[in-house]
């Protein structure tokens, strides 16, 4: 995103917020559903011609092929015989998920910056990206600093902070080139600024959750001070959450692979990863780290004087953890498909490209022991489409959220 927008909310507070999906009572409220389709695209395995997906409590309870499952009493039958039914997309790079406040520009480092005080569930971008089939996002500060803030992990339906938030802080936002490179004489201004005053401000960050693990641990009776201004590096050191990197170009990415991984020992997810960045793949691969791509889909190679697809040639060197994002509202947030529609135009593999928009990127921002595909015990964030997801031509008919229809063409009025 561009820089110079207002202030994130300072954080006061310190203990990490985790949904717990709903309570036992709002569970037992949700209404049952058996959806039966043509064919269930679980990203879990292989599709389910001919398939039923019991649906109760806000959680997928069964799916199978319809000729071999019963209908419990009391489900209600949900007959889209000629549709197909998938997971919820999730974008791994959003900044429409409040109130549009994106950078707050003083200090290059702001690790005592969250953006979750300021959502506002199912505004009008997150409407139309839902009709789009986008349910979960990552919703984080801009990049007009080095590290911008705590980003929140959030469905994209209706209700209370509590109803959406799936985790928070869900991820660490930090910007290594580009446009945090204002160039106007500050340390941090430019690449070599920003690798230091990252590598900076994260070691101060790892010393305090060291000096609070071994008091827990019982290793020193010395009880630290409370920082404030440092607390949230506590599941980030301990590996909870990842580091989302505004990261692109060879050599950026090549900075990225050795400040946050190799020094810091972080989860790291590559999350633009755009122009001649997929030359260091096979770094990439040796690291195990997931690329969600975007929102530059291909480029110019003065190489050949071919364009290239940008995640294809990553594919093609043998990166599979691999994804997409729209960084909305740069491309809007309901053109999430259509970016891997690109990529697959490029030479990505179709069903790589569905994993890429659901399961891969649940990885990535490890939620998906809860969203990323159809599976017993997983919410029921379930897309109903006229066909693939990956075909322009095809789009979302109904959507369901928790197990609530949040959005059903035959009754509302079709968005997208």
């Amino acid at each position: 995103m561009l820089p110079g927008l207002l202030l994130l909310t300072l954080s006061c507070s310190a203990p990490l917020y985790a949904s717990d999906s709903q309570s036992d009572d709002s569970s037992a409220e949700k209404p049952r559903y058996a959806i039966q389709v043509a064919k269930i695209i679980t990203s879990a395995g292989k599709p389910i011609v001919g398939g039923t997906i019991l649906v109760s409590g806000g959680k997928i309870e069964a799916l199978g092929k319809t000729k071999e499952m019963e209908v419990p009493e009391g489900y209600e039958v949900v007959k889209q015989l000629d549709c197909f039914a998938m997971p919820g997309l999730i974008d791994a790079h959003s900044h429409v998920g409040g109130s549009g406040d994106l950078n707050e520009m003083v200090y290059q480092t702001n690790p005592e910056l969250r953006n979750w005080d300021q959502i506002i569930p199912h505004n009008d971008d997150l409407k139309v990206a839902l009709a789009g089939g986008v349910t979960t996002i990552a919703y984080i500060p801009g990049s007009g600093t080095n590290m911008g803030g705590w980003g929140t992990l959030m469905k994209t339906g209706p209700g209370k902070a509590s109803d959406v938030i799936i985790k928070a802080p869900g991820v660490l936002k930090i910007a290594q080139s580009g446009n945090p490179e204002r160039r106007d004489g500050e340390v941090g201004s430019g690449r070599m600024g920003m690798n230091y005053v990252i590598r900076q401000q994260l070691e101060e960050g790892r010393v305090y959750v060291r000096l609070w693990d071994n008091f827990e641990a019982g290793r020193t009776d010395k009880k630290p001070k409370v920082n404030l201004r440092l607390e949230y590096f506590k599941p980030l050191f301990r590996g909870e959450i990842p580091v989302v990197v505004h990261t692109q170009a060879y050599q950026v990415v090549q900075s990225t692979l050795r400040i946050l991984h190799d020094e810091m020992n972080l989860k790291v997810v590559i999350d633009h990863g755009t122009f001649d960045s997929y030359k260091i793949s096979d770094e990439i691969i040796k690291r195990n780290i997931p690329v969600m791509a975007g929102p530059r889909g291909f480029r110019y190679e003065p190489e050949d004087g071919q364009i290239k697809g940008i995640v294809a040639e990553y594919a093609k060197r043998g990166v599979t953890w691999l994804g997409v994002n729209t960084d909305a509202p740069v491309i809007p947030q309901e053109d999430l498909a259509f970016q891997a529609t690109m990529a697959v135009r490029y030479g990505w593999n179709e069903e790589d490209a569905i994993d890429g928009l659901t399961i891969e990127a649940a990885k990535a921002l490890m939620i998906d022991d809860r969203v990323g595909s159809l599976e017993p015990g997983k919410d029921a964030d379930i897309l109903i489409t006229t066909g693939s997801i990956i075909d322009p031509r095809n789009y979302v008919k109904q959507v369901f959220i928790d197990g609530v229809s949040i959005y059903d063409i035959s009754k509302d009025r079709r968005r997208y």
